[in-house]
């Protein structure tokens, strides 16, 4: 773990604020539909227990520890559009700017009313980490946001960061408990806990009260000192566990570890896949200094995405460039590279660590200004779309986090 990431980290922690699918023509036969009804539906409500409105479901859930966030809510889904706003999503991906979140496609959004930090992929819909302080400063809520026009406040503690399955309706804490911790596993739709699980373990190294997770079907991955915990949630039992200490980076029943990441691992026995170790770069001309690369698991597990570059930004986060993590050299054409996990075919694309999100189905997402830009993981191709331009950052889901 390097001293870079650790910072990053601890800065984190103390802010605590598939089948293939044609992108284009499901956005195309969306539009379409919209057009022919003539007139959009909206619904303007305030975040109520239980409440029915035109075609969103608003259910406000919240722990004694958790943040009281208050949401209004503005949302451009229909109920009927379902279908196709869950498979815009799939291969497109989410991605917000202030207090708006898009299912991929510009059409499909939804007005929180409260600043969006942070967003993780579940199976149909997004688990959004939000605050009412435009500064982003304040302690941080969560919320689900569905591609059926749900939107429900869910019940965790203020400074927990979640891990999802976006395989599955399904996402993962982890709290204090006695002596060790307590693995949650909630039901992402409803709000519902599924099971705990309790475990020990030592743990120094992130910042954060309680270690960080992933979840991926069974197996809830815990970055605990040593190496990975591995923990069936189903059963409770200890499994393989995997190498590395690291923020668990899971997916389609993977996990990375080893040193930096570099190794993509079978969750479950941790049979070795495939290694990036050769992406990592080494000073020239100090044997003493480790290598380094960072590596990223595509939410369904196919894919690794990897970059070996250091990126600067100035005291008010704007960007300042790109230096080779090597030499220190700046950089004016870094590289992203993206490794296949079955065959180990890799290809590249222009960019560095905070240029490209993940799509639920493994694609690549970029955006800048109000481009969209998605990738095929696999061959390289690019497609782009629009967005109005407007005030906010802009964040894309899939990344622990955020971006």
């Amino acid at each position: 773990m390097t001293d870079q990431l650790l910072d990053h980290l601890r800065r984190h922690a103390a802010d605590e604020t598939v089948p293939e699918l044609d992108l284009e023509d499901v956005i195309g036969r969306g539009r379409r539909l919209r057009r022919r009804r003539s007139v959009a539906r909206r619904s303007f409500v305030a975040l109520v227990l239980g409440a029915v409105v035109g075609s969103i479901v608003l259910v406000g859930v919240r722990g004694e520890d958790s943040p009281d966030v208050g949401l209004t809510v503005t949302s451009r889904l229909d109920e009927s559009d379902t279908r196709l706003v869950s498979a815009a999503y799939r291969t497109g991906g989410a991605f917000s700017r202030g207090d708006t979140l898009w299912f991929s496609d510009p059409d499909y959004s939804v007005d929180l009313g409260v600043t969006i930090q942070l967003m993780y992929y579940t199976a149909d819909g997004v688990i959004a980490g939000v605050t009412d302080d435009d500064a982003g400063t304040a302690r941080r809520g969560y919320v689900y946001v569905g591609t059926d026009g749900t939107v429900r406040r869910l019940h965790l503690p203020g400074k927990v960061v979640p891990g999802a399955d976006a395989q599955a309706d399904r996402f993962a804490y982890v709290t204090k408990r006695g002596p060790g911790y307590r693995i949650h596993v909630v039901q992402a739709s409803t709000g519902r806990e599924l099971t705990t699980r309790d475990f020990e373990a030592r743990y120094t190294w992130a910042g954060w009260d309680v270690p960080p997770v992933g979840l991926t079907g069974d197996y809830v991955v815990v970055g605990v000192d040593g190496a990975q915990r591995v923990i069936n949630w189903r059963t409770g039992r200890r499994v393989a566990d995997v190498p590395g200490v690291q923020l668990p980076s899971t997916g389609g029943g993977h996990a990375l570890g080893s040193d930096l990441g570099w190794t993509t691992y079978r969750v479950g026995d941790s049979a070795r896949l495939r290694s990036t170790k050769d992406l990592a770069v080494y000073s020239p001309t100090d044997e003493d200094l480790p290598p380094w690369a960072n590596n990223e698991l595509s939410p369904d597990g196919r894919y690794v995405q990897t970059t070996n570059t250091f990126v600067s930004y100035d005291e008010k986060k704007r960007f300042v460039g790109v230096t080779d993590a090597a030499t220190g050299r700046t950089i004016s054409d870094p590289r992203v590279y993206v490794t296949e996990v079955a065959s180990g075919h890799r290809i590249s694309l222009p960019g560095h660590a905070q240029t490209y999100g993940w799509t639920p189905d493994g694609r690549l997402i970029r955006v800048e200004g109000s481009t969209i830009t998605t990738c095929d993981a696999g061959s390289g191709d690019c497609t782009n779309r629009r967005i109005e331009v407007g005030p906010g950052t802009i964040r894309m889901a899939g990344r622990y986090l955020g971006s």
